[in-house]
């Protein structure tokens, strides 16, 4: 009885002690992240990054970092693990300039995904220090926008100006939020691009930048970052119901933008459907060969929607197995 409590105690301290060392060593591998964001934003070192392990989780299951690295390998897919980690040796050195062995070989020890996503992140933090040259604005940055703003930023190439201009105008009270939402912030800039990636980006170019001025003073752009899902739809555009919310905190003059843009990308939808249809009409019916490849290409896409397929099959099959005219008549008894 006392070995097998004594042995049970073994275990226990087996699995205590464990754990101790993968809690060390998760620790020391955030601390060194930590120091290289840092290094990469040029802030000291005692300067916390809020939400830094989640937001480096969360970049890790996109394709931010992938593409980063193809984007510095001149557009080249990385194709298997050995390419990959060269990109990815490469960048790091770059970031750290001096070229620290120590880190380098702490980054080389981190999974891939996870090299990939602090690499986005990094990136920010060298895009932050070159828009903003002012220590004390820079670590301001760092502290109030944490993690998801260098994640944005890194993301983003053409996104650092746009960020400055909100934080002058965040700085400067011309970007209220709505009544009974809370104070816009740093932070929402951030996160909105690194939670909405893509939608975001495109809500940006095609709404916020060509109107800028516009949103000043008025608490629509705050309704928006802060509740993105009630305005936007699935690639970024205002949806009819989120233009006329927006309507209640813009100006007329912005209404106004914000309707002629949706009204524009309409136009240029059709215009795409109209260049396309041309397109066609001159490239297969023109000639005799090209109404045959028009017509094998009807075929195919025929038989590659299954609903479309299945009706064909089912009548070719009726048409096959339709009795002939002799098989019809009435046989003679036999005799």
């Amino acid at each position: 009885m006392g070995k097998t409590k004594q042995h049970g105690h073994s275990i226990l301290l087996f699995a205590l002690t464990f754990a101790a060392i993968i809690l060390f060593s998760s620790e020391a591998q955030a601390a060194n992240l930590a120091k290289i964001l840092r290094k990469a934003a040029g802030v000291a070192d005692d300067i916390p990054i809020r939400r830094m392990d989640d937001v480096v989780q969360e970049a890790a299951t996109s394709r931010a970092g992938r593409e980063i690295l193809e984007k510095l390998n001149a557009g080249k897919r990385l194709d298997n693990v050995v390419e990959e980690s060269a990109a990815l040796r490469r960048a790091w050195k770059e970031i750290l300039e001096s070229g620290d062995g120590h880190l380098l070989r702490e980054i080389d020890e981190l999974p891939l995904p996870r090299q990939r996503a602090a690499l986005v992140l990094a990136r920010g933090g060298q895009r932050l220090k070159s828009v903003v040259p002012d220590l004390a604005v820079r670590t301001r940055w760092l502290r109030e926008g944490g993690a998801e703003t260098l994640a944005a930023l890194g993301r983003f190439d053409d996104l650092a100006d746009d960020a400055v201009r909100f934080d002058l105008a965040l700085q400067a009270g011309k970007l209220p939020s709505p009544p009974g939402l809370r104070a816009l912030t740093l932070n929402d800039f951030g996160k909105f691009f690194h939670n909405l990636g893509d939608r975001a980006q495109h809500f940006w170019n095609t709404y916020v930048r060509p109107h800028w001025k516009l949103w000043l003073g008025s608490a629509a752009l705050a309704a928006i970052l802060l509740a993105p899902e009630e305005y936007l739809d699935e690639i970024g555009n205002l949806t009819e119901k989120g233009l006329e919310k927006v309507g209640h905190f813009a100006g007329e003059t912005l209404s106004r933008a914000l309707r002629g843009t949706i009204q524009g990308l309409g136009e240029g939808a059709k215009e795409i459907v109209t260049e396309t249809t041309r397109t066609i009409f001159e490239t297969f019916f023109t000639s005799l060969a090209g109404v045959v490849s028009a017509s094998l290409l009807a075929l195919v896409v025929l038989l590659v929607i299954p609903r479309t397929r299945r009706w064909l099959f089912g009548k070719l099959r009726r048409i096959f197995r339709a009795p002939r005219p002799a098989d019809s008549l009435p046989t003679s008894p036999s005799t």
